[in-house]
């Protein structure tokens, strides 16, 4: 931390909280994007008056490490990265020291039958349900007319009480009627199945690398700006029938993809054209 020279320099007492302050972000007490306790706590922490503390708020704002924000939603922000991202060593892995969640792509296996076979325990809270039209992207992957009704489900679920993942799921409104009146809190597969029968029979997937945003870094327990296994998903009826349309945010520290491949070119050098999914 520097100071400007055309800036009185900071007393003893801010001074420590502005070093204190780092040292909360540092150790990863504080997520990059996270809020800091607030001024009042801050000076109980710190045994100091709030003008100190204010004052040292204000040094690590104009040294670029904190951003202040007013507001109902406000504080002070941590604007750089730190060591609460967690970092995996083969070795740690090997030996068993850091559970992760194995993970096989285009397989529609719900989350809940997924973890409790590998022996996690489950635990899903529904964020928010409701009906409105679906977007643009929603409308198209379900094969629905412009801003059809549709039901939207946002979910987190939890492995051994550790949030795994984040998701935004929707279905055809008209397909599934009544549906905000279930237990959403279980398999949404099943629940097709044995109240609707619906069968998800495909599943189609695409994978990228997304970082956290705010609405994600809370309900996941990451830092802003975390990567994340960033999954969307459309599964078909065993009609072929596009049935639901879903945004899910994997933990990448928490979450391993297994695939498994095999050549079938039947002599050496044999060329093989892989299909382009669009």
């Amino acid at each position: 931390m520097s100071t400007a020279p055309d800036r009185a320099p900071l007393g003893p007492a801010a001074t420590r909280i502005a070093q204190g302050v780092l040292g909360m972000i540092g150790r990863g007490e504080v997520g990059m994007g996270g809020r800091l306790p607030p001024e009042r706590r801050l000076a109980e922490l710190f045994g100091a008056s709030r003008e100190a503390v204010r004052n040292a708020l204000a040094q690590l704002e104009a040294d670029g490490e904190v951003r202040r924000t007013r507001g109902k939603a406000g504080g002070t922000f941590a604007l750089h990265s730190n060591p609460n991202w967690p970092v995996y060593s083969w070795s740690r892995l090997a030996h068993g020291h850091d559970r992760v969640v194995a993970r096989q792509p285009t397989v529609d296996v719900n989350v809940p039958a997924l973890l409790e076979h590998q022996r996690f325990e489950v635990a899903t809270r529904v964020v928010s349900a409701g009906l409105g039209p679906g977007d643009p992207e929603t409308c198209a992957a379900l094969d629905l007319p412009d801003r059809s009704e549709t039901v939207a489900i946002e979910r987190v679920r939890l492995a051994d009480g550790v949030p795994l993942s984040w998701e935004r799921l929707s279905v055809p409104a008209r397909r599934f009627p009544g549906i905000l009146e279930r237990d959403l809190t279980g398999s949404l597969t099943r629940l097709f199945h044995e109240i609707y029968g619906v069968t998800a029979r495909s599943v189609s997937e695409r994978i990228r690398v997304r970082l956290a945003e705010r609405h994600h870094a809370d309900h996941l327990d990451v830092s802003v700006g975390q990567p994340l296994l960033a999954i969307t998903r459309t599964s078909y009826d065993q009609h072929g029938a596009p049935m639901e349309f879903s945004r899910d945010l994997f933990r990448a520290d928490r979450t391993e993809l297994h695939v498994a491949s095999a050549n079938h070119a039947s002599m050496p050098g044999a060329h093989h054209t892989p299909e382009v999914l669009p």
